[in-house]
């Protein structure tokens, strides 16, 4: 009998706040090795704030984060970065006044890499996000939104991450747009990179998503194929509260974009 392999990402039992402030109150979730994870729940469930966690960004105050075999508990941001573990922040991130290219190009900080293999990575964005090589030189404040987002994913794809971390990828975006970045993302698992993603759209999430973990102050109130998870009560508990009528979540609806 083969003995299962160990998660990518295993979160065990984690506490995280703000200060005083407590918001994750004993998470744990699991993200496989080229696995689609999905984190949904309501706005103030703590999903930001997880994913901060994760990153170091935060300090965790109990339990334990495992990547890749090794302990992350008290990490520092950089040395997370350096084992593959990548988070893109909901807000687009970017260097404004500097092109798209060199905002890639900082993507490759701290990374030593033989120049075959960072002009691999240049070419391995660009083919995901075409508009990025057609507007290479554009200083990135000029993007439109959907543009910046798919530079701030680029950017965190300069490093090869093992597993990516996207906080509302889709926060802003027209539909269009919206479809262009979730292809992206199902690419990129296919590719071999494991995500947890953070979306609120949550019908979209869950259909491309293997696994969704449902998140409720700051709790995780149920697990399991993401597909299963449409539309069931667990959906509408963590949306609607405990109770709540059978009905279909509302699905944000988002600003048309002038370009994509």
């Amino acid at each position: 009998m083969t003995a299962a392999v160990p998660a990518l990402l295993q979160v065990r039992d984690l506490h995280a706040g703000y200060g005083r402030v407590s918001v994750l109150e004993g998470v744990s979730l699991e993200v496989p090795e080229r696995g689609l994870v999905a984190l949904v729940g309501s706005n103030g469930a703590g999903k930001s704030t997880l994913l901060r966690a994760l990153s170091g960004l935060i300090p965790s105050s109990a339990g334990q984060i495992v990547f890749a075999g090794e302990t992350l508990d008290g990490a520092a941001p950089a040395k997370i970065v350096g084992r593959g573990l990548l988070h893109v922040a909901e807000g687009r991130r970017l260097f404004r006044t500097q092109s798209v290219r060199d905002n890639l190009q900082l993507g490759l900080w701290g990374a030593r890499l033989a120049k075959a293999e960072a002009a691999a990575r240049f070419d391995r964005v660009y083919t995901l996000f075409p508009v990025l090589h057609e507007r290479q030189n554009a200083r990135a404040g000029i993007l439109s939104g959907g543009q910046q987002q798919m530079l701030a994913v680029a950017q965190a794809l300069m490093h090869a991450p093992r597993l990516l971390m996207l906080d509302e990828p889709s926060l802003g975006l027209a539909p269009a747009v919206i479809d262009q970045l979730l292809d992206a993302v199902v690419q990129l698992r296919r590719d071999g990179t494991a995500i947890l993603l953070v979306e609120q759209m949550v019908e979209r999430a869950l259909q491309i998503a293997d696994t969704a973990y449902v998140l409720q102050n700051g709790r995780v109130i149920g697990h399991g194929p993401a597909r299963e998870l449409q539309g069931s009560e667990l959906i509408r508990q963590a949306y609607l509260g405990a109770g709540a009528k059978a009905a279909p979540i509302p699905t944000p609806t988002s600003p048309p974009e002038v370009s994509a």
